[in-house]
């Protein structure tokens, strides 16, 4: 007899073991729908082939003067020598990385016959990275363009917000909410603990860029990587595990 049929309801089953019957095809379902092991690639993926793009040609400067770039590079940042470039490409690896993944729970969703509500994440992230785009242009007019007082009252938060922009961080943070999203649609503790991992990863260099009172020739061409080599193996490596997982489910 199938491990389906023994799990399934019978008229002559106690109202405990009609409880524990439907208790474990729920799960069963849950198991089955899931598929977070993409975009949890998808995004480590991304984040590891933008980290040329956090190394500097030059030994930077311990701060940098803002850059005039476009507004739809925002997500970039402006300490880094790239950060016109890492803007643009945060903007399409951001939307095209949400819309590919909305795809694929579609995709998948068909093939096993139940699906992931996938379009709160995507929503989520795309909001996310607009936010991420105009929060830079809102942080610089009330640090530098309001009056005093209301410069000062607002400096506690917007001078790290500031600091995690300018690094190039935005980008990182969208992706947290995104995943702490999918996570309470999967309902999957799996996915909650990497997404609270990464996040704890992100507030660790973030932390250590605010806290670390650096001095002139104290930043190398490579320092700004730490943004990008630390989040991007917890993305990976929890994909990875969930991939195994799945083969192993369907083998």
């Amino acid at each position: 007899m199938s491990d389906r049929s023994s799990t399934a309801p019978n008229s002559g089953n106690t109202p405990a073991e009609l409880l524990a019957s439907v208790t474990a095809l729920q799960r069963r379902t849950r198991a089955v729908r899931n598929a977070y092991w993409l975009p949890l690639l998808l995004f480590g993926l991304l984040m590891a082939a933008a980290a040329p793009l956090y190394v500097e040609s030059v030994e930077p400067l311990a701060m940098r003067v803002g850059q005039d770039n476009p507004a739809l590079t925002g997500l970039g940042g402006d300490f880094l020598e790239r950060s016109a470039a890492l803007g643009w490409y945060w903007l399409a690896a951001l939307i095209g990385g949400y819309l590919l993944s909305l795809l694929w729970y579609r995709w998948h969703g068909v093939r096993v016959g139940v699906q992931t509500p996938a379009r709160p994440y995507v929503i989520a992230g795309i909001v996310g990275t607009v936010v991420g785009l105009v929060l830079p242009i809102v942080l610089r007019y009330l640090l530098l363009n309001t009056a005093t007082v209301i410069s000062s009252g607002t400096s506690w938060v917007t001078t790290p917000l500031l600091g995690i922009s300018n690094r190039g961080m935005i980008p990182h943070l969208v992706i947290a909410v995104g995943l702490l999203v999918l996570a309470r649609l999967e309902r999957s503790r799996g996915l909650t603990v990497v997404a609270a991992v990464y996040a704890a990863a992100i507030i660790l260099v973030t932390v250590y860029f605010q806290t670390t009172d650096f001095q002139p020739g104290d930043l190398n061409r490579h320092s700004f990587l730490l943004a990008a080599l630390l989040p991007a193996p917890i993305l990976l490596v929890g994909g990875g595990l969930a991939l195994h997982n799945t083969i192993k489910r369907s083998a």
